[in-house]
């Protein structure tokens, strides 16, 4: 049996599952607190919300993909290089699927605390003009 292939099909579809809920959730929680720093501009709030929702996957599955992966093996110094070994029972391919997807997650977590911390540092948009009685000729 084939336990590298096993990983994989488990390891795919967790992490696309976790990410498309988090991003979500993520989308949602995050679209009233956008709207009152946009001043109830809901189409201006809508646009970041939906930004914001389309970078998160991006990075998420980008680095997802990129530790798909499995590198189970040894390093032979005779050949002087890293030899990777295919998984050769379950207790491996849990092991390694909990190192992937537990890193994935710590990941999620992060990304989630850069964007909230990026909609803190959003800043209000500037009042117009006429509201602080500033005009055309007193610049």
């Amino acid at each position: 049996m084939n336990y590298n292939i096993v990983a994989y099909c488990i390891y795919l579809p967790t992490t696309i599952a976790l990410c498309i809920w988090i991003a979500k959730s993520l989308h949602r929680n995050t679209k009233a607190f956008l709207i009152e720093r946009f001043h109830h501009n809901e189409s201006l709030a809508g646009s970041t919300n939906n930004l914001i929702q389309t970078g998160f996957y991006l990075i998420a599955l980008g680095f997802s993909f990129m530790k798909m992966r499995v590198n189970h093996g040894h390093y032979n110094q005779g050949l002087g290089r890293y030899i990777n070994d295919p998984l050769s029972s379950a207790q491996e391919t849990i092991e390694e699927l909990s190192l992937k997807i537990g890193s994935f997650t710590l990941i999620l977590g992060l990304l989630l605390f850069l964007n909230f911390f990026i909609m803190l540092m959003i800043q209000r948009p500037k009042k117009q003009y006429n509201s602080l009685n500033i005009t055309e000729d007193n610049k």
